[in-house]
């Protein structure tokens, strides 16, 4: 055979299809990943970088703090993941986070203040992932805004007159009481049909705002689990009530900080932990982007047991105990 021929014969031989080559088209390594979350690369990149930061920062500070304020920090920034974590899947921060640090003895207006402080700096990013996510209805938002930061500049002069634990029981009853409503609304009657845009009751979403605004400006705590849970009963969507009280979050924790620095009275005799400051901020935004892609991919009646029952939860023990 000449060598023509022997080139023919090897061309002609079939291929070796023991591995079949990738589909065409298909991404790999995080274009792959992030196709399969349904975001963008440059989310998921975000998503990634932040917690590993948070978790230096933690680190940093753990070095630098005093060995006394260790467990304070470690288990501060623990509450604080799972406040973070819970403010973008079912719209609720202080609702985590003030309990979280009354059990570790931190002063009750010293967590309520942090608390707000926090959320003006770490809700932008979780109100920023539902935008992008679609969860968001201005004509929801502006109204709560308006009613939401009333009621919280007015809260703090009431937490400098009442009794702490009278704050905390009263606000964690209010708690309470409305997932019982929302519970027994979704079990013998149903959330009903979800209400367009169109049909948005601006003066009751305002009061709504304005209760929710009240409870959060005494005790750092109550926007999520009453305002999320009276949008849901006024048949909002539970992904956009969760989303639009996020953005008007904002402007309520403003308005309740600027509140608690007009009533000076309100920190009389407060003990602060300073340590604790910067690893609640890291550990809240660190699981800011996972937890916006959960509530998408929850389902109304399951996103809506889900903020009931977490809510009602962690208010028990402040009606029993205060």
């Amino acid at each position: 055979m000449t060598e023509t021929g022997q080139k023919e014969d090897v061309s002609r031989a079939p291929a070796d299809t023991s591995l079949p080559p990738p589909e065409p088209g298909t991404p790999k390594g995080l274009d792959g990943l992030a196709s399969r979350l349904s975001i963008s690369r440059r989310t998921l990149l975000i998503g990634t970088l932040i917690p590993l930061i948070a978790l230096v920062v933690v680190a940093v500070t753990l070095v630098i703090a005093p060995p006394s304020e260790h467990v304070p920090i470690v288990l501060g920034t623990l509450v604080a993941v799972a406040a973070g974590l819970a403010s973008t899947a079912i719209g609720v921060y202080g609702g985590v986070l003030v309990p979280g640090l009354l059990l570790l003895g931190i002063d009750a207006r010293f967590a309520a203040a942090v608390s707000l402080f926090l959320q003006v700096l770490v809700i932008p990013l979780a109100a920023g992932s539902h935008y992008r996510l679609g969860n968001f209805s201005r004509n929801v938002a502006l109204p709560l805004v308006i009613g939401g930061v009333i009621g919280a500049f007015i809260g703090p002069f009431f937490a400098a007159l009442l009794p702490k634990d009278v704050i905390a029981r009263l606000v964690a009853a209010m708690i309470v009481l409305v997932g019982v409503i929302v519970l027994a609304t979704l079990r013998f009657s149903g959330l009903g049909k979800v209400r367009s845009n169109d049909d948005i009751p601006n003066g009751r979403v305002a009061g709504i705002g304005l209760a929710a605004g009240f409870s959060s400006g005494i005790s750092g705590a109550g926007w999520g689990p009453i305002g999320v849970k009276l949008l849901i009963l006024a048949r909002i969507d539970p992904r956009q009530a969760i989303g639009s009280s996020l953005f008007a979050r904002i402007f309520m924790a403003a308005a309740a900080v600027v509140g608690f620095l007009t009533a000076q009275t309100a920190f009389q005799n407060v003990v602060p932990n300073w340590w604790i400051v910067v690893p609640l901020f890291v550990g809240s935004i660190a699981p800011m982007i996972p937890g916006a892609m959960l509530v998408s991919r929850l389902g109304r009646e399951r996103a809506t047991v889900a903020i009931t029952l977490l809510s009602i939860a962690l208010a028990l023990p402040s009606v029993i105990w205060a």
